[in-house]
């Protein structure tokens, strides 16, 4: 008499065990992921995968299964002539909802360590601006996806519409007039992730050297460096945590890899970006240091 019950409790048992995780419990806040845990939950029907490599060409020829193709500058206009202006909030709202992202979903996004993975850092950054907090960039990018032998497709996947209300969080970006208020009261440490020719041709006053390949290893297959590596760097360029940081490059995309870095894989404390950057100083006519 007791057999059914105990066979009912095993499937029931069986089916919970084989029940897709919630997002909740994919990611709870933003970070790396690996090429393996992407492996493991690429058929999560709460994940959602954005291919942001720099050019639609590498994603055509092939991508991670159900990735959806979003360029950086599909987020940027230029406005009173100036370039690389972000659009607002609600309009990156927009953009991602139609692309079948909502605050339910779990988002990997991943590039090439070509750019130092900053476009992928970009769009992680612009989804926690909104608000958004399950996020994970893939550690190794495309290209070691690729080297791994993992899966490719060359499909067009495709999701339906969702709801991206913005939640916008004022405490990671800074305008130009905030990086002004905290060079003039010693208040931040500002780090420009340009290339050092560049920064040494002229740079924001007081910022310090901080070039965004310095925070990957490898050649072929790059990775991010660890904690520990990146706390040194940062460290050596004074920023050491003590006091709040703010990233900068040309036009705020390179920055987005420091700021992912310094803030989510060394862990330091209050790291905002100046998303306007160099070009927005410039445009404005502000006094620069070299």
């Amino acid at each position: 008499m007791r057999k059914p019950t105990i066979l009912l409790s095993v499937l029931l048992l069986t089916a919970v065990a084989a029940a897709p995780a919630s997002a909740e419990t994919l990611l709870a806040q933003p970070g790396l992921v690996s090429t393996e845990w992407v492996a493991e939950h690429l058929d999560h029907p709460d994940l959602r995968i954005i291919d942001a490599r720099d050019s639609m060409g590498p994603y055509l020829q092939g991508h991670l299964p159900r990735a959806i193709y979003l360029n950086t500058e599909t987020v940027r206009i230029s406005e009173g002539g100036v370039p690389a202006v972000l659009l607002a909030p609600e309009q990156l709202a927009e953009t991602f909802g139609r692309i079948g992202i909502g605050h339910q979903h779990t988002v990997v996004v991943y590039s090439s360590g070509r750019e130092a993975f900053a476009h992928a850092a970009y769009i992680a950054y612009l989804l926690e601006l909104l608000g958004h907090q399950a996020i994970g960039v893939m550690d190794g990018g495309s290209e070691k996806w690729a080297a791994e032998e993992r899966p490719l497709a060359r499909d067009f996947p495709g999701h339906e519409l969702a709801s991206f209300t913005p939640k916008f969080d004022p405490t990671l970006i800074r305008s130009a007039g905030d990086v002004m208020r905290a060079i003039e009261g010693n208040e931040a440490v500002l780090l420009d992730a340009r290339p050092p020719a560049a920064f040494a041709a002229g740079h924001i006053p007081t910022a310090r050297s901080f070039f965004l390949f310095d925070t990957i290893n490898g050649t072929d297959v790059t990775t991010w460096k660890s904690p520990a590596e990146l706390r040194t760097l940062a460290a050596e360029a004074g920023a050491d945590g003590k006091k709040p940081i703010i990233t900068y490059c040309t036009s705020g995309r390179q920055s987005a890899q420091i700021w992912f870095s310094l803030r989510h894989v060394a862990g330091l404390p209050e790291v905002s970006s100046y998303d306007g950057s160099w070009i927005d100083w410039t445009a404005k006519g502000l006094v620069q240091e070299k």
